[in-house]
């Protein structure tokens, strides 16, 4: 079973690429290069905005440093791309010559034409957050704003042209401890997320088929630009980076997500 990879360049990304390499035949692995992990604050936004924003990620960076370590390109062809080159022709030729079995997409933009129809029929995408309450952007940081830590989870779906829309085939959710900040979760989310798909990748490999589910309910599709700078107000000067610890000792009440599972 040959397996194409096409992700960011961010460590979760690499990391979800080398756990596939581990275990299985990586045929390939297209890299957009992402967005640097310590972006500059906006001009004109308050001291406390300002401090919050650098704290914010800069711990992200920190954080998936320590969970991830140092994650190399993985032992595989590798093909470069950017955000305007991958849909383009060229990348969809390379993909039809690869003639993978199962595509694993984690980490890039939109997939759009000609890209769209030369991936394997078999091309799942792995999404941070829990679909469809949590689809778009930044969907592991929206379920601690609105108090709600137990919905920081993924969804593995099938592509299609909406953004995070298409039949679910697996969510998860990471261990909650006591001592976790916002970006401990988020790294445990991935990190579990990789451990499931491998037992995806097992059944594809022993030709099982995965049940579909339809994404039952409503949600919201975050954009980039619904984040402000303001929103960490509630994650680091009301909850202090402690909302996980709120919610095991019972401060906070948040329900508990059902989750569509290919296997328990």
């Amino acid at each position: 079973m040959k397996i194409l990879f096409l992700g960011g360049t961010h460590q979760r990304h690499l990391y979800i690429a080398n756990r596939i390499a581990e275990q299985f035949d990586l045929a390939a692995a297209i890299l957009e290069q992402r967005e640097t992990m310590i972006p500059q604050p906006p001009e004109g936004i308050s001291a406390t905005d300002k401090k919050n924003f650098i704290k914010h990620f800069r711990n992200r960076d920190e954080a998936e440093t320590r969970h991830f370590r140092e994650q190399e390109i993985p032992d595989c062809e590798v093909f470069n791309a950017t955000q305007e080159t991958v849909n383009t022709s060229e990348t969809a030729e390379y993909v039809k010559s690869l003639n993978a079995d199962v595509g694993i997409i984690f980490g890039t933009g939109l997939i759009k034409e000609p890209l769209y129809s030369a991936l394997p029929r078999k091309t799942i995408n792995l999404h941070l957050g829990l679909s469809p309450k949590y689809r778009g952007a930044a969907t592991l940081f929206w379920p601690f704003y609105f108090l709600e830590p137990t919905f920081a989870g993924s969804t593995f779906h099938y592509i299609i042209a909406e953004p995070d829309a298409g039949e679910v085939i697996h969510q998860t959710t990471p261990s909650l401890d006591r001592n976790d900040g916002i970006h401990d979760v988020a790294a445990k989310t991935v990190i579990q997320s990789g451990e499931d798909l491998m037992h995806l990748l097992e059944l594809a490999g022993a030709r099982k088929p995965w049940r579909t589910f339809s994404q039952k309910g409503t949600g919201k599709n975050f954009l980039s630009s619904d984040f402000r700078p303001e929103h960490l107000r509630v994650i680091y000067n009301l909850y202090k980076n402690d909302i996980v610890r709120r919610y095991l000792d019972g401060d906070l009440k948040c329900p508990i997500p059902g989750l569509q599972r290919q296997f328990e």
